[in-house]
């Protein structure tokens, strides 16, 4: 497109990067419009990087945008997508497809070895796009949510331990490719906690990844779970689930919001435990990957 100008998010105001990512989302399937304080917190959260993120300029005016996260892990370097919008007038003139190329040309230049992202599963022309761009869907994923206390679910029968999220990233079946949103890192820069199950001969027989929220009286507002794992070799999955499923979201009492972020499907034990607690499904996604080498 004639006239196009990218700029690095670094070399843009943060009033210009929360003015294009509002406009970037207006109309999208969910309501993604932040206050400039929230996209602070986001940014810094989840590990966006406004040197390796981009804002498209025509003429001077802000018409797109995408965020990228850059993190090494167990010796290999992973690069997140964390957004990409284009303003409504500038939907379809080609804005998105030059954003990615550049976003992928980037993490070349930055030795990547897997770039990774999220799409919603109804955004069919998103999912497209990045197909083009050698993406491939990794797994399905759900947001389930419930705004009551789930009292379904059984006592536990292991001894739930506290850890920080950085020690569930060592275990031997922690989920390395989960999104980028539910890994330890993410779950530990927004100040979120961990737990693992031990069993009778102390051995560890799941864990969660989990974040609350509280208003400003202290009252509960929010818990959201980001992972609930159970070691492969367990027999007693669905007792060790549910273990864990309790302490993340019966610990607070009352009515406050509680979800799960990018659950993957997979997961039936855990998916089929919320469901009979009262939790429904909010929205579905696509985990999306492409290897670099």
């Amino acid at each position: 497109m004639q006239d196009l100008e990218l700029r690095k998010m670094n070399m843009c105001s943060f009033q210009t990067a929360l003015q294009v990512w509002n406009e970037g989302f207006h109309g999208y399937f969910i309501d993604l419009t932040l206050s400039l304080d929230d996209f602070l917190r986001r940014i810094m959260s989840l590990g966006i990087s406004p040197e390796h993120s981009f804002i498209a300029f025509v003429n001077g005016q802000p018409v797109g945008f995408l965020l990228n996260g850059i993190r090494e892990s167990l010796g290999k370097r992973y690069a997140w997508n964390g957004g990409t919008g284009v303003i409504p007038s500038f939907r379809g003139k080609g804005v998105g497809k030059m954003l990615v190329q550049v976003a992928l040309d980037l993490y070349s230049a930055e030795s990547v070895d897997v770039a990774m992202l999220e799409a919603i599963s109804t955004n069919e022309s998103a999912i497209a796009l990045y197909k083009k761009f050698g993406y491939e869907i990794l797994e399905e994923l759900v947001v389930l949510q419930s705004d009551a206390l789930a009292t379904d679910l059984v006592s536990s029968v292991f001894i739930i331990t506290k850890l920080m999220p950085a020690a569930v990233g060592k275990l031997e079946f922690y989920r390395e490719f989960s999104p980028w949103q539910c890994q330890w890192q993410s779950v530990a820069a927004g100040g979120g906690e961990a737990v693992i199950a031990v069993d009778a001969d102390r051995r560890v027989a799941g864990y969660a990844l989990f974040e609350r929220k509280f208003d400003e009286s202290g009252k509960p507002a929010k818990i959201s779970m980001y992972q609930c794992e159970v070691a492969p070799e367990r027999g007693d999955g669905e007792l060790v689930a549910a273990s864990l499923l309790r302490h993340v979201f019966m610990m607070e009492t009352g009515n406050c919001k509680r979800l799960t972020h990018n659950l993957r499907k997979t997961n039936q034990v855990v998916i089929d435990l919320l469901t009979a607690s009262g939790f429904t499904t909010f929205i579905e996604q696509v985990h999306m990957i492409r290897r670099l080498s």
